[in-house]
């Protein structure tokens, strides 16, 4: 009997029990952190007493500093989700109404979702309007799956004004050549780095390294409990403004400030002088998400290291490990395995099942997801058919810090007799 065939006719079946490897660890994290978080909470409510508020204090402020510093970008905001920080950006940057914003057809759906929902602004009267935003859905590279430059020039229109280049999977897009096109006609890059955290990319013509979120107009991070690094539970997220935006970054980096405050740019709290939403991070999250950006450099280096470990496992099979790209580094939110075939995507996650590994599941096409698919939502599909390609055949593989040896070498093992 072939290998191939072998494969094809093996049910796996279960294994003695073993605890079960989870899809992610950020309950192990939480839980390793549990006597600092402690000691953190309590600190918190303490100076929430004597200042009367539990957010955007002293912890919110280090956070964006330590934000700054790290990515070297010209500011840092803190506001309460990656959700919020992709709608700011879309709202900050003052886009007309009609105006499109070109996103890939696959990635996590707030991406999409954050366009339509954001006000655009009436260039004459400063009215705002709802809905006045359009994602218009590109193909992505079949070898690193961000959003692919052909496919983005495709779908250029008279009415582009920006693009979200998304950091896919850890993974940086390739941000040069994104940054001359938009250049070139004008627009306005915006990254996605919600999967990012501690990724880099060499700019190829600057032999400069940049951070993730720190290369585009505006940078766009969660820092949900699941990222690589996050908060304590509640959903947080940053939103950074670099050189990019030139003459308009002072008066745009006071806006950000106020947007997250319903509107507040003075210290009076009923007095709102701009549009805003409730979008402020807590003391809470800021605290926990600050000491974890002291970890985020060896934590990351440990997930490239399993990463290396789950590569040789799957050297000679026909499954295709992820592809970092010459001149970027790899965060590996996620590793994910490009399998042959559906068959062998869904035999490979039956083993995984077996051998006590869990199986988280994996991002859909953004064009057809219902709310798109059926017109509920304006939108443009250019082209999605290599993401609708990659999105049948990936599994994913538990790849983060807080991994033991024993686990790791049982998801290897289980890599290394693919076909």
């Amino acid at each position: 009997m072939s290998r191939s065939a072998s494969y094809a006719t093996a049910a796996a079946a279960p294994s003695e029990a073993r605890p079960l490897i989870p899809a992610q660890g950020n309950g192990r994290r939480l839980l390793q952190r549990l006597n600092a978080l402690q000691q953190e909470v309590a600190e918190v409510v303490e100076e929430a007493v004597e200042s009367g508020s539990h957010t955007n204090g002293p912890r919110v402020q280090a956070l964006e500093e330590a934000f700054k510093t790290y990515l070297q970008v010209a500011d840092a905001i803190a506001v309460n989700s990656g959700s919020s920080a992709l709608r700011a950006a879309c709202e900050l940057l003052r886009l007309p109404p009609g105006t499109e914003v070109i996103v890939p057809a696959y990635t996590f759906i707030m991406t999409a979702y954050a366009v339509n929902d954001a006000f655009a602004f009436e260039p004459q009267s400063g009215a705002l309007a709802k809905g006045g935003l359009i994602p218009v859905f590109v193909d992505i590279d079949p070898q690193t799956y961000t959003i692919d430059l052909a496919s983005v020039r495709e779908a250029l229109s008279e009415r582009t004004r920006a693009i979200i280049a998304v950091h896919m999977l850890g993974q940086m897009a390739d941000m040069r050549p994104l940054l001359d096109l938009a250049d070139e006609h004008q627009l306005f890059v915006i990254e996605d780095a919600a999967q990012a955290h501690g990724a880099t990319y060499t700019d190829p013509q600057t032999n400069h390294i940049y951070q993730a979120g720190s290369m585009g107009d505006c940078g766009c991070f969660s820092l949900s409990d699941v990222k690589n690094i996050g908060s304590m539970g509640n959903d947080a997220g940053l939103l950074t403004l670099t050189t990019r935006l030139g003459s308009r970054l002072p008066a745009l980096t006071a806006e950000a400030r106020a947007w997250r405050n319903t509107g507040r740019l003075g210290r009076h709290r009923y007095e709102h002088q701009t549009w805003g939403i409730r979008a402020r991070m807590d003391e809470y999250s800021a605290s926990e998400c600050l000491a974890q950006l002291r970890y985020l450099d060896s934590w990351v280096s440990r997930r490239q290291q399993i990463a290396a470990r789950y590569n040789t496992a799957l050297a000679g099979t026909s499954f295709t490990p992820p592809y970092t790209a010459p001149g970027r580094t790899h965060a590996f939110f996620n590793y994910m395995v490009k399998a042959p075939t559906l068959e062998a995507r869904r035999l490979l996650e039956s083993r995984l099942r077996a051998a006590g590994i869990q199986v988280a599941d994996t991002y859909s096409v953004v064009p057809d997801q219902p709310l798109y698919r059926q017109g509920s939502l304006p939108c443009r599909i250019v082209a999605a058919e290599r993401a609708r390609e990659v999105a049948r055949l990936l599994v994913a593989i538990p790849c983060y810090p807080e991994l033991g040896e024993e686990e790791v070498a049982r998801i290897e093992e289980v890599l290394s007799r693919c076909p």
